[in-house]
């Protein structure tokens, strides 16, 4: 088949609308950096069949999503002479580097010959730097580049499209809505994001992490108290559904909802009604349902019936590791402002992992790690900046076994876990630091229930101190926006919620 050659004028929409319904997925490049920022996250699309597509400074045009036209990398880094990308019958494709000095890397290598990938290699993306400053990203295009900005839902890759364009149309209804995605993804973004453009915007959003609640509170902070409706209620206090009013209730990690709660919250979701601890009449839910999960529903102990109510209106947030295309706009948006001209720029070599990196805390973890190394390149650590990368990046070698010497050792007993009672404040905020501020993984690495942790996190001295110390303008800032303050804080923004609610109350 002959060389597919894009002219330099040709626009994303026209290559695109060549294909059609049942016809073969299209490669596709995305920008992930680029030493001229505008042009982070812009596309080009390549055969929808087998054939050859061919790279070089002047061809093919990128566009970002929702333009027509174009325009070619440009970059005097990038050689005049083609890298040819040929996509075989099977899906797999060969990379071969032009016959010029630009330096060419695929995920991390030096490419000196023809390379083939496979079609799960393309899937998972593949990272190729070109002349050493321009990282592009080969992968499948699965859906058609539209602009549709949602608030704080940043990504061009197809999975994001079409959870842009679910919220958008979630907004103009009022069924409830049940957001699944592993821990990191955004799911509260989504929340707010429906929120907003709803018709319901005007009225409050109301946020409550499910696995924070125990047992003996639960009923009382969702559906309120009146006075002497139990030991210690000396006054009445009204539930979230209250406070939520007209409103959107959005119930984060329904999954671990307390199970005393969940066949109240299934007649909520029924007739609308719910009787508010020591009431002798139903008070009327008024409030829209967003509930968020991240594991699994359709078994085990979550109440069936609930869960079929729930996911009225089903989203999904992929995980950063299978929109890798969308790294290198995150990146840029979660950098922080620009300062003054020749402030240090990350560097290449750092973008190059980042780019790589699977990202199992997805995007709030790599938000924790740009901040950090913003930080340290504001302060000339680079030294600081090159432990921080080999301590997340680098894999760390398994231990060599011992040699054999007659019968093998019996196994080490496992060590106990260890009880939520025996681990101290400073154990339990150096693992929700370690993990990124992302409680499942820090319940995960100190081997206790997610529940568990919450109730550690509510009586840490270390949290407590941190959050006493906001006032006047700081406690302004951390209720304007409680994610960016709780990291400051080196705080759960879970806990700064909660200690915001309270100051409010």
């Amino acid at each position: 088949m002959s060389a597919l050659k894009l002219n330099r004028d040709p626009t994303q929409t026209t290559i695109l609308e060549a294909g059609g319904p049942g016809q073969s997925r299209l490669m596709a490049l995305t920008i992930l950096w680029h030493p001229d920022l505008a042009r982070v996250g812009e596309q080009a699309a390549g055969p929808a069949a087998s054939g050859k597509w061919l790279l070089n400074r002047f061809a093919p045009a990128f566009c970002a999503a929702g333009q027509l036209a174009g325009a070619p990398l440009e970059s005097n880094a990038i050689s005049r002479s083609d890298l040819c990308l040929e996509r075989h019958p099977d899906d797999s494709a060969t990379l071969t580097p032009p016959h010029s000095k630009m330096a060419v890397e695929a995920d991390g290598a030096a490419l000196h010959g023809a390379l083939r990938l496979d079609a799960s290699q393309i899937e998972r993306g593949v990272v190729l730097r070109l002349g050493g400053v321009v990282f592009l990203c080969l992968h499948w295009m699965g859906a058609l580049p539209r602009h549709n900005p949602v608030g704080g839902l940043v990504g061009v890759s197809g999975p994001m499209v079409r959870a842009r364009e679910l919220i958008l149309n979630a907004a103009r209804h009022d069924l409830p809505v049940l957001l699944q995605a592993e821990s990191g993804c955004g799911k509260e973004l989504a929340a707010r994001a429906v929120h907003a453009g709803s018709a319901r915007r005007a009225a409050p959003l109301v946020s409550v992490n499910m696995a924070a609640l125990s047992e003996s509170t639960a009923v009382a902070e969702l559906f309120g108290a009146l006075r002497g409706a139990y030991t210690g209620a000396h006054t009445g206090r009204p539930g979230l559904f209250e406070e939520a009013g007209e409103g959107t209730l959005f119930m984060d990690e329904i999954g671990n909802t307390p199970e005393v709660v969940q066949p109240m919250l299934l007649r909520v979701l029924e007739t609308g009604e719910y009787r508010p601890l020591g009431a002798t009449r139903a008070a009327q839910a008024r409030a829209r349902i967003i509930a968020a999960t991240d594991q699994p529903l359709g078994a085990g102990s979550f109440n069936q019936p609930l869960l079929r109510r729930l996911e009225a209106f089903p989203i999904s947030l992929a995980p950063l590791r299978e929109r890798r295309e969308d790294i290198g706009l995150l990146v840029l948006n979660l950098l922080p402002a620009p300062k003054a001209a020749g402030a240090p720029a990350l560097p290449a070599w750092f973008l190059d992992h980042v780019f790589r990196f699977d990202w199992p805390g997805n995007v709030r973890q790599l938000q924790h790690v740009i901040r950090r190394a913003s930080l340290l390149l504001d302060g000339g650590e680079l030294t600081e900046l090159s432990l921080m990368a080999q301590e997340l990046f680098v894999p760390r070698a398994a231990a060599a076994p011992p040699p054999e010497a007659g019968a093998p050792p019996a196994p080490a007993p496992a060590p106990a876990r260890p009880r939520p009672s025996q681990l101290g404040d400073d154990r339990v905020s150096a693992a929700l630091e370690g993990a990124g501020w992302c409680v499942k993984h820090a319940a995960r690495a100190l081997e206790i229930s997610r529940p568990s942790l919450y109730g550690l996190m509510r009586k840490n001295a270390v949290f407590a101190a941190r959050l006493a110390a906001l006032d006047g303008a700081a406690l302004a800032a951390a209720r304007a926006d409680p994610d960016q303050h709780a990291a400051r804080l080196r705080v759960p923004a879970e806990l700064l919620r909660a200690y915001l609610r309270a100051r409010a109350g």
